[in-house]
């Protein structure tokens, strides 16, 4: 369970901004050093650090240290070094990623939408999210967290390229069971959705849930067995990387029939989950938590509609 008091403890240590250079100076260090076979985080002296951190005096310092020192930062008998809990912490400060906006200017894109079937979807970001909306009806298609890092320096191609990337990891992540934010145990269940909230096209939703963080990701099953290794070769041997069908996919992928997802048992629940490529398809039985319990590989039968 969460301590509200130690957390609102920690995160006080961090009000100042002396000691959020103090703890850059420890990633600049990190930058800086070669590799080497121990690898590990740098240990810098009492001097070295003073001539690092624009400062006033050497007890002001002190002061700083011995406030940052336990949650962030450890005292050694050759200096101080960052723990792993400060060293996440700087990194999010260099990535911007704890306030402000992002500057990104709304561009257009292929893909379809689920809900009119309209084709071109515009990508823009609001909130911290880079989300899909289709330009005929203007409802959200899909959408993914971003940082200012992650759209700094990037053109809008390379932008949407790299959430599709994230996006394809963080799904990958919680169906194996670990939570893409904080490395909890995550849960995932197949539900039957809201049309009206997801769409024609998505017969069903996978829905998963991080035990200690409470992070949410959810999105039809072909999506998160998209990355399974019977998916990755199947496609592969089709010449088709699908690790690089993103959120603007989903929908003519559903649409299409190209992914599908069909109840097969109840009681327990048991679907099946199907890629096609041509006259090829490959059928991915499943559990409940989309555990993959067989893989099979057929040709479409011209006579059946699936």
């Amino acid at each position: 369970m969460v301590d509200e008091e130690r957390a609102a403890d920690a995160f006080g240590t961090l009000g100042d901004p002396t000691r959020i250079a103090v703890l850059r100076t420890f990633a600049e260090a990190m930058d800086e050093q070669e590799l080497s076979p121990a690898g590990g985080m740098p240990t810098l002296s009492f001097s070295e650090l003073y001539d690092r951190v624009d400062i006033d005096s050497t007890s002001q310092l002190s002061y700083h240290l011995n406030e940052l020192a336990g949650d962030y930062l450890r005292g050694t008998d050759d200096g101080w070094t960052i723990t792993f809990a400060g060293n996440a912490i700087v990194r999010l400060v260099l990535s911007g990623g704890y306030a402000g906006g992002i500057e990104f200017d709304p561009v257009e894109t292929d893909g379809r939408c689920p809900y009119c079937d309209g084709e071109g979807l515009r990508a823009t970001v609001e909130d911290r999210a880079l989300l899909y909306v289709c330009r005929n009806c203007d409802r959200k298609v899909g959408g993914t967290p971003v940082t200012p890092a992650q759209v700094r320096d990037r053109d809008p191609e390379s932008l949407l390229a790299s959430t599709t990337t994230r996006t394809v990891q963080m799904v990958r992540q919680f169906r194996e069971g670990v939570c893409s934010e904080c490395g909890g145990i995550a849960d995932v269940e197949v539900i039957a959705p809201d049309v009206e909230t997801t769409g024609e096209g998505a017969q069903y939703v996978a829905t998963g849930r991080c035990q200690q963080c409470w992070w949410r990701v959810n999105a039809p099953p072909p999506m998160w067995l998209a990355t399974h290794p019977a998916s990755v070769a199947f496609h592969w041997d089709h010449g088709v990387d699908v690790t690089a069908e993103g959120a603007r996919d989903i929908g003519a992928n559903l649409e299409s029939g190209r992914w599908r997802t069909d109840r097969v048992a109840t009681d327990p629940a048991e679907y099946e989950v199907t890629y096609s490529v041509g006259d090829d398809v490959l059928r991915l039985t499943t559990d409940d938590d989309l555990s993959v319990r067989s893989a099979e590989r057929v040709r479409r039968d011209p006579g059946v509609d699936r």
